[in-house]
């Protein structure tokens, strides 16, 4: 039996979708918490199949969960559930295995892209769920203030930082601004950890936005 993951500190949202969610206990199981350290004691101990989560949540927020799903669970799906508007970021965002849902949603919406998903052929080759991408659209749609510090096998680590969700810095080894940034974000297959408690005063050095960093890291753009 597929086990899906729900996380939502509103208890009242995450009861709702479980009780609904039991019209397809023949086809999933699904396993309600209401933080994502729950969430990540549930990963380490059972076998998920996919994870539904919101982003603002006490203790471990969606941002931690979805950077240790990367880390550690990198081919699990995941839908984020959030009150902002997604319509631009989707658009951004390619492939299926990220999916959003802006509050209001109807849960019924949400059981039939569980089922798709669960259901659909990923193919030979797996894709990492939670892109590096995908994460930083998230830093920049919630406003977000933090330091991302990224890492890949046999290449420099470096830190990105964030002032409510807009670039402002980045160090890669010697590298700092924004040749650092384009370093790091032109990694394919990076791990990451979020840190909201940085003690580092920012300095602004990038004035890029970061849409076109991003575009001109990957080859987007000349």
């Amino acid at each position: 039996m597929k086990k899906v993951l729900i996380v939502d500190d509103d208890r009242i949202l995450l009861a709702r979708i479980v009780k609904y969610l039991e019209k397809y206990q023949d086809q999933f199981e699904a396993i309600p918490v209401s933080d994502g350290q729950e969430a990540i004691d549930v990963l380490r101990d059972q076998s998920i199949s996919l994870v539904v989560t919101d982003i603002q949540m006490p203790n471990v927020n969606g941002f931690k969960l979805l950077a240790y799903i990367n880390n550690y669970y990198a081919y699990v799906p995941c839908f984020v559930m959030t009150a902002y508007s997604t319509s631009r970021l989707k658009a951004k965002l390619p492939g299926h295995l990220m999916r959003f849902l802006e509050k209001p949603f109807e849960i019924q919406d949400l059981a039939e892209a569980i089922v798709e998903t669960l259901n659909r052929d990923v193919g030979s080759t797996p894709v990492k769920t939670v892109s590096l991408l995908n994460f930083l659209s998230i830093i920049e749609m919630y406003q977000t203030s933090c330091r991302l510090d990224i890492e890949e096998p046999n290449k420099t680590p470096g830190s990105l930082y964030f002032e409510k969700g807009i670039l402002y810095d980045a160090i890669c080894g010697e590298l700092a601004g924004e040749t650092a940034a384009l370093e790091l974000l032109a990694r394919r297959q990076p791990t990451f950890l979020i840190n909201f408690s940085s003690k580092k005063e920012i300095t602004r050095r990038i004035k890029t936005d970061l849409e076109v960093l991003i575009s001109k890291a990957t080859g987007s753009i000349d």
